[in-house]
């Protein structure tokens, strides 16, 4: 029961994110097209354009991760896969979640929270523009993204655990 609730929160929490985020991609578009308009009538770029693409894509494409990952979207080759029986498919995920995904995503988590950490102690800012905008409160975006991501990863382990143990595949809500 207590399973089935974290799946649940989790699925939700980062299905909420996802869409939120995607939102982002309204404001890169209005930024864009706002340079652009600018670059065309005066033959100059604006100051902020560049740092605030790359700051509104960064924050959209990170945060998406979670939200590809619960909607099984990311890249994967299913060859033999897709042939394999219920529970075998399952054992594949958890040997892969345990022995690969879940430490190479706290590993992440770790080196990204130092980052962040040693930017907000710095009050980091970027050196791209001549506008020069704070970015320490941007990099926690990366740690934030791997957390979630982790989330999203033992709730998957959980579903593949109880689709090994069950035979069929775990179905949420």
């Amino acid at each position: 029961m207590i399973f089935k609730m974290y799946v649940n929160f989790v699925d939700t929490l980062n299905e909420w994110i996802g869409r939120t985020v995607m939102w982002l991609l309204v404001l890169l578009v209005i930024t864009v097209v706002t340079d652009q308009f600018k670059r065309y009538l005066t033959g100059q770029s604006t100051d902020w354009a560049f740092d605030i693409n790359y700051m509104v894509y960064g924050v959209n494409f990170m945060l998406a991760g979670a939200f590809c990952m619960k909607h099984d979207v990311h890249v994967r080759v299913d060859a033999f896969y897709v042939m394999m029986p219920v529970r075998y498919r399952c054992l594949l995920e958890v040997l892969f979640h345990v022995i690969l995904l879940i430490p190479m995503t706290l590993f992440c988590l770790d080196s990204t929270w130092g980052n962040f950490l040693s930017a907000w102690n710095s009050k980091e800012i970027s050196i791209v523009s001549s506008w020069h905008p704070p970015v320490y409160h941007f990099k926690f975006v990366m740690p934030l993204t791997f957390f979630l991501l982790l989330l999203q990863e033992l709730a998957f382990l959980i579903r593949y655990v109880y689709g090994m143990v069950k035979g069929v595949p775990y179905v949420s809500k």
